[in-house]
């Protein structure tokens, strides 16, 4: 398999799809997690710093396992003129 070289052209490219799918789908869905179990919390009768803090620690949860998926997503892309591929290091 031939090696291209890490452009910046290429490196952006991969931090591009990174950044803003990572941030959009973070806030889209963080929003969405925040709101509803606000919500539900509020109607439950929760005090607010509770539902402050417990939502603050479930979007953040929420946007790092979005994150991975982000990161699968950027494996398995094919960019403008290359993928990445991950290949095993020969030891021998």
């Amino acid at each position: 398999m031939q090696e291209l070289d890490p452009t910046w052209g290429r490196m952006m490219s991969v931090w591009w799809l990174l950044a803003w799918r990572t941030m959009v789908g973070a806030v889209l869905l963080g929003a969405l997690t925040g709101g509803v179990f606000g919500v539900f919390a509020a109607l439950a009768d929760w005090p607010a710093d509770k539902i402050q803090s417990v939502s603050a620690v479930l979007v953040g949860v929420i946007g790092a396992l979005w994150g991975i998926v982000v990161v699968r997503m950027a494996l398995k892309k094919q960019y403008g003129d290359f993928r990445i591929a991950l290949v095993p290091i020969s030891l021998a």
